[in-house]
């Protein structure tokens, strides 16, 4: 096919990922041109099929022999702190500016723009990514026009060739017809295999070592995907407990989320993989290597589990909705308390709310990944670090900081 209608298509054969405990390389085409990203830099790979010959060219990238960065997706996430040390916040709403006290700020939970969130080493991945999918947008618009050109096109021609008296007098007429219909027809024939083509189809190829502490982390995911509630934090704020006549540290707003085992559309692979929503921000893809934040249709970062440090802590929640089942109850509070704890008999409405155990997990990067979620399932929020940790101590301590 001559690739008549579309002069400037860029074809893309796939991507080829390998993830060994010397860290993630990709591998884009295939011969007799293959371009390889990896920990070492850019290389073009010419070769002969058939011959043996080839030729390796160094584009660019990191320089050999400099550091690789520390994979450490999270620092000691199954130790939790002692439950009388963890923050116990309250979800009211956050006050209005006015009405906030002084030295009392509103923290906002989020994440950098994701022009700043991908990793260093992975600058060139996104790049073959974005290419891609904007190739990939650009024709699937020329598609859908080009298909509403082929049934006007189809209509007009039909109507002659089904008919018996116009197609006889206007001969000319009805050829110039037909031949809109074919070339029309040709054209979206030629537009679809593009697509296919710009259809980045990646096979990714993880070394046992790697593979199975993976897919474990996976299964622990889908796991912790059924618990009952899963919170995005979205913001805090201290409390001043004096005048709030309250013994929580912190105000808390949240937003109920869905975790499950997903893909995204920037990537052809037959697996799934754990996906994080995020209320606030960019969802959270983990792929083996990288974890994917896609933000917008054209707005995603990659960003290499190296550079996540990640923390968990124990939460003691003094919880104004219903507990989920699958949580604990610690304790009881006075919605306004005195100093002590005890009832602030000034209110006259005043009751008691449950205090509920949950678990907490940050993950923050240097480039400014923030991210925060409750899980009202402790016990399989730690199992699925332990399973994390597992995955991370698969690749040798050289790399790690």
């Amino acid at each position: 096919m001559g690739w008549r209608f579309r002069h400037s298509f860029k074809l893309i054969h796939g991507v080829r990922l390998n993830l060994s405990k010397t860290g993630l390389s990709c591998s884009v085409g295939g011969a007799p041109l293959t371009v390889n990203v990896g920990p070492r830099g850019v290389y073009g790979t010419a070769s002969l099929p058939g011959t043996g010959i080839s030729y390796r060219q160094r584009f660019g990238g990191s320089h050999q022999g400099e550091p690789t960065p520390n994979l450490l997706p999270v620092t000691q996430p199954h130790t939790f702190p002692d439950p009388g040390t963890a923050v116990v916040p309250v979800p009211l709403p956050i006050p209005t500016p006015a009405s906030v006290p002084v030295g009392m700020p509103v923290q906002e939970v989020h994440s950098a723009s994701t022009e700043l969130l991908t990793s260093e080493g992975l600058k060139d991945f996104k790049q073959l990514l974005q290419t891609a999918f904007t190739e990939h947008e650009d024709i699937g618009r020329e598609l859908e026009t080009a298909g509403q050109e082929k049934q006007r096109a189809s209509e007009r021609y039909l109507s002659w060739e089904n008919g018996f008296l116009l197609k006889r007098v206007f001969t000319k007429k009805f050829a110039q017809r037909k031949a809109d219909s074919e070339t029309a027809d040709a054209r979206v024939s030629e537009l679809e295999e593009q697509l296919r083509l710009t259809t980045i189809a990646t096979h990714i190829e993880i070394e046992r070592e790697q593979a199975e502490p993976y897919y474990q982390m996976r299964d622990a995911f889908a796991s912790l995907s059924e618990s009952q509630a899963i919170w995005d934090v979205k913001s805090f704020q201290r409390i001043d407990k004096f005048h709030e006549r309250s013994t929580a540290d912190s105000k808390v707003t949240r937003q109920r989320v869905v975790f499950s085992l997903g893909s995204c559309d920037l990537l052809q692979w037959e697996q799934k993989v754990p996906h994080l929503q995020n209320a606030k921000g960019g969802d959270l893809f983990l792929y083996p290597g990288f974890i994917l934040y896609r933000a917008a249709k054209e707005a995603f970062s990659v960003i290499d589990y190296h550079d996540v440090k990640g923390n968990s802590i124990l939460v003691q929640f003094q919880e104004l909705e219903t507990v989920p089942k699958d949580s604990k109850v610690v304790g009881q509070a006075w919605v306004k308390a005195n100093k002590d704890g005890s009832r602030d008999k000034r209110f006259a409405n005043n009751y008691q709310i449950p205090i509920a155990l949950y678990g907490g997990l940050s993950m923050k990067s240097d480039n400014g990944l923030w991210e925060e979620f409750h899980f009202s399932d402790l016990e399989r929020l730690k199992r699925f670090l332990e399973a994390w940790n597992k995955f991370d101590s698969s690749f040798p301590a050289t790399q790690k900081n």
